[in-house]
This record gives structure tokens, sequence and C-alpha cells, in this order.
């Protein structure tokens, strides 16, 4: 109860409002003043017009006097609605717009002595409480009793006449203050209302900013399984894929050093050319996935479209047409064989989306981007690959999902889905980013940046084609029937004897049986049972014979560690006739040489 009490306490004396409420109030007040007036012209219209019959004289300083009032009333209406008065005179104006009514009355009175006014005035007193301010009711309502009491005084009217305008007029001014009690609170209510509505807006929206922002990295943690799944696909296959393909590529090199015929060789090239650019995509693969690793080193961007512009031309066909634009020369450390293989999956996706029809403009440049400019990349010089095409363009939904492994929107059989996602695998592993802009009839921008290094253009060293050929036999441990054996033909090509081992036991029995002559050890390191660096390890404490190791998939981070061991080099599967060559004649060439120096 005593909550209650002083809530009412509190409702009649009043809390002064707020700078806000106080603003709204004199809004209000304004409103008010405005709706009001046309009222007052009404009753004075009205009063002029009935005055003669109810039997009110209407004199002429009567009419001008309402003349007078009701020009003035027309003109604060004006005023009013074209904003002439300023918010912070509201109230002033609603007391001037109440007085007009009883001015008139009172004067009427006074030059007429008709006590029957009285009523009239009693009705203007009992509309006192349209006006918000205590302060400024008082004012105006204050004379105008006064004046109606001397008035009553000298035509002896005073008796109840004056009780019921005192009591008209009090009860006047108790109604206005509750009403402005009342409106004090309904507003600062309102008040309290928007503001919590405002609050539960701002809520509200950093909710839904957090579930769009937890909805995003739930579409990345899938993005990454997605990844991760290509990863894990990846890793299972490269090893035995590129023992099938060094297989080939063994048999085919050695056949065609055989071959006298021109078309047979012929053939063998292509064969070989064929399984280059099969490890070239399961090296991307892997690079791609995290398992491997780019051959990085300073290029030419514009080199890398150099390359790659005969057989892009080529590749899409005679009805699309290859447009060039090459700005400063951007060098970036990068693959060129992926670098060139992004060119390609960008120009083949591109001519898709152009049904075989259209045109692909290519251009490099070098530009420097803020932080943040593009992705999270750092602020910096980058050099930057477009490759724009006319076709069909994509929607919000398909751009969100284009780089996403398995994710097609062509027809089954079409396409693996798996282009765009080493694009956007490879450019992250270089370090860069990929923007895309693209509309639904519009075509396609796909813009990639890359961090520019300040380098001279490496360029790749080639491979002995005339290695040594020297003596001594060769242990080849590896799992693979076909790899062994192709390994073993280039091996007796080179002038070497070949000895073979299927998994590390194997090969330490051979070992064991053969250490005096084995004078180099070739070692897969993905085997059953025992893997390489187990049987590296067990090879070691037998004999400090030079170890080649060779895998068609490995953790990187496992051979560097047994580089560090002591291994003597590593052999990325699938590999050449002239790559093995080079490398056994370093170690063995390089081994015979020290051996037959003379002591210092």
């Amino acid at each position: 109860m005593r909550d209650e009490a002083d809530d009412v306490r509190t409702w009649w004396l009043g809390v002064p409002p707020s700078p806000e409420v106080a603003a709204r109030l004199a809004e209000i007040a304004r409103v008010r003043a405005q709706v009001f007036l046309p009222v007052v012209i009404l009753a004075i219209t009205v009063s002029l017009v009935v005055s003669e019959p109810a039997g009110v004289p209407v004199t002429p300083a009567i009419l001008v006097l309402n003349l007078a009032v009701l020009t003035t009333a027309i003109t604060v209406f004006v005023g009013l609605r074209r904003d002439w008065f300023p918010a912070s005179q509201s109230h002033a104006i609603g007391a001037l717009v109440w007085l007009l009514a009883p001015i008139t009355t009172l004067v009427s009175t006074m030059l007429t002595d008709v006590s029957t006014l009285t009523l009239p005035l009693m009705i203007e007193l009992a509309s006192l409480p349209i006006l918000i301010e205590t302060r400024w009711a008082l004012i105006p309502s204050v004379p105008v009793v006064a004046t109606a009491l001397a008035l009553m005084t000298r035509s002896e009217t005073l008796g109840i006449f004056a009780v019921a305008v005192v009591g008209v007029w009090i009860l006047g001014v108790i109604m206005q203050i509750a009403l402005r009690r009342s409106m004090i609170r309904i507003e600062t209510h309102r008040f309290d209302l928007q503001r919590a509505l405002e609050r539960l807006e701002r809520e509200l929206g950093e909710r839904q900013r957090a579930e769009a922002d937890r909805e995003a990295l739930r579409d990345q943690f899938v993005h990454a399984q997605r990844m991760d799944a290509v990863g894990t696909l990846s890793a299972g296959l490269a090893h035995d894929m590129n023992n099938i393909l060094g297989g080939i590529l063994a048999f085919a090199e050695i056949l065609r050093a055989q071959a006298t015929d021109p078309e047979t060789r012929e053939d063998l090239d292509r064969i070989r050319h064929e399984a280059e650019r099969g490890a070239a995509l399961t090296r991307g693969l892997l690079a791609f996935s995290r398992r491997g690793a780019y051959r990085k080193r300073a290029i030419s961007l514009g080199g890398v479209i150099d390359d790659m512009a005969p057989l892009l031309a080529r590749t899409l066909g005679k009805n699309i047409k290859l447009e060039r634009t090459d700005g400063a020369i951007a060098i970036v450390e990068g693959d060129p064989a992926q670098l060139g293989q992004i060119l390609l999956n960008l120009g083949l996706n591109a001519a898709d989306a152009m049904d075989g029809t259209g045109t692909i403009w290519i251009a490099t440049d070098v530009v420097e981007l803020a932080a943040n400019e593009v992705g999270t990349l750092p602020a910096g010089s980058y050099a930057k690959l477009s490759v724009t095409d006319t076709g069909v363009g994509m929607d919000e939904a398909t751009r969100l999902r284009m780089f996403e492994p398995f994710f097609t929107t062509k027809a089954v059989g079409k396409g693996t889905g798996l282009g765009l996602a080493m694009v956007y695998g490879a450019i992250e592993a270089h370090g860069g980013a990929i923007g895309v802009a693209s509309a639904p009839g519009k075509g396609t921008t796909i813009e990639i940046y890359v961090p520019t290094v300040e380098a001279a253009v490496e360029r790749p060293k080639r491979a002995s084609t005339n290695p040594s050929l020297l003596r001594g036999v060769v242990l080849i441990v590896d799992d693979e029937a076909t790899m062994r054996a192709g390994t073993a033909r280039i091996i007796e090509q080179l002038g070497l004897s070949a000895l073979t081992a299927s998994d590390g036991d194997e090969a330490l029995a051979v070992f064991d049986n053969q250490r005096g002559d084995i004078a180099l050890v070739l070692l897969d390191m993905a085997m059953p049972r025992m893997t390489g660096a187990e049987c590296f390890k067990a090879l070691r404490q037998r004999a400090n014979v030079p170890i080649l190791l060779m895998s068609g998939y490995t953790d990187h981070t496992a051979a560097k560690a047994l580089l560090e061991a002591g291994a003597n080099g590593f052999l990325e599967k699938p590999f050449t006739v002239e790559q093995l060559g080079t490398e056994v004649d370093r170690l063995l060439g390089r081994r015979a040489r020290t051996a037959g120096a003379p002591p210092a």
C-alpha cells in the first residue's frame, strides 16, 4: 500500500518532465492550439449571429471587438499552419488562443450588463484543461475570473453566478493539473518504451549480426570440412596414382629410347606428356589440400600467360575469342605449373559459361592495395590477374559456393567441381586472394591477387639428358610392383645393376646379403608394415650408403626431417629418366670422385 500511496502522491505533486518530454508537450500544445482555433472562430461567429435573438444587443463596439478577435484568431491560425512561431512559444500561443473567447464575453458583459453572459464564460473556464502548462493556464485565467467577479459586483449578480464561476475555474485548474500530470507520465512512459524498443532493435540487430557471423563461421567450417575431404581423398589416391603414372612414364621412356619408328616415338611422347599432365594434376591436388608443396620460384606472371596462351587458345575452341592486356611487369614467387593450371581452369570455366561462344579478356597489372581491401590481404604491392567472360553470369547463391569442392552447376558427367576449388587452394597457398564480380546475364570477372617480390626471374634448371654411366648395384625399395620394375629398367639403362624389394623387411634382408655391393638405395617413403622412415633408420645403422628418398605423396615435413638426418636427396614421383639419372649421377659420381681422390 505504501508504494501505491507514493505513486498517487507523485502523480498529484508531479515530476519535472525530462527535456525530451518537455519538447513533446510543447509540440502537443501547438497542435491543440491549432485544433482549438477553428472552434473559437466558430463560437465567436455563432455568438454574433444568435446574440440579438437571445436578448444580447450587438453594439458597434461589440461588433468591432469581435471582428478584431476573429482577425487575431485567423492570423494566429495561419501562423501556426506556416510555422511562424518557435516551439518555445507554443504554451504562450495556446494561452492566447484560449483567452480570445473570454475577452469577447467579458467585454460584451461590460458593455451590455447582461448577466446571462456568465453562462458562456463558465463554459470557457471549463475548457481550461486544454492548456498543458499550468503556469500558462493561470496567467490568462486569473485575470478573467477577477474581471468577471468585478463585473458581477457592479451588476449585483454576485450571488450564485460568482460562486459558479469560481467553482468552475477551480475545477478547471484541478483538471488541468491532473491532465498535465497524466500526460507527463504517459509521454515519459512512451519515451521509455521507445528507448526500450530502440535498445531491443539494437540488440536484435546485434543478435542477427551474431547469427549471420555464426552462420558464416558454420559455412566456413563446412567449407573447411569439404576442403579436408578433398585433401583426405587426394592423399589416399596420390601415392597409388603417382606410382601408376611413374610406371607408365618409366616404360614409355624406355620404349622410346629403343624405338626407331618416328610414329612410334611420337605416340610414346604423347603417352609421356599425358603421364606428366596427370602427375601435375595430382601434385596440384596435394598442394591444394596442404599435403604437398608448390615448387615456388620468382616468375613473371606475364610469362605464365605466354606459356599457357597457345594451349588455352587450342583448348577453348575456334568460336571463343581470347583478348589480352598487359600492364606493369608483375614478378611473383610461385609455381609456374600451378599458376598455369589456374589460368587454364579459369579459361575452361569461362568457356563453359559462354556455351562455347564469346570473348575472354585476360589482363595483368601491378596494384597497391590497402589493408583488407581485398579479403584479409595486408597492405602492399600485388600482381593482379583478371579473367573476364561474356557468359551467363552467376546469381549470389552460386557465387558464394563456386569455390566449394565438388560443387558444380554443370550436368552430370560434365564436371567434377574440383577446378575452381583447386584455384582457390592454390591462390591461398601463394598468399593471395580472389575477388569475384558476377550477375545473371552480365558475365563474370574473376580477379586474382598475388604478392609481388623484388627478385629477378629464376630460370628452371634443366635436368641432365646425358647422365654418367657408372658401375654398381642400386637397391630399389617400393611396394608398387610396376614402379619397381620401371625404376629397375631405368637403372639398368643407366649401366647399373638393380635389386628390388617390396617392403622394408625385404629391403633389410637384401641389404644384409649384398651389403658390400650396394652403392645406392632408392627408398619409397610410404610403404606398408615398415615405413620408409623406419627403414631409413635401420639402413643407417648398418652402413653409410647413399639413400635417395622417393614418394608420390608424403608429408614434406617428414621428408625434410629425414634429409636433415642424413638422407641424400628426395625425388618426387613420377620422375623421368633424366631426373633419376641426374640424381644418380650426382650421388654416385660425387661418391666415386670422393673415393678416388688422393689423400690430403
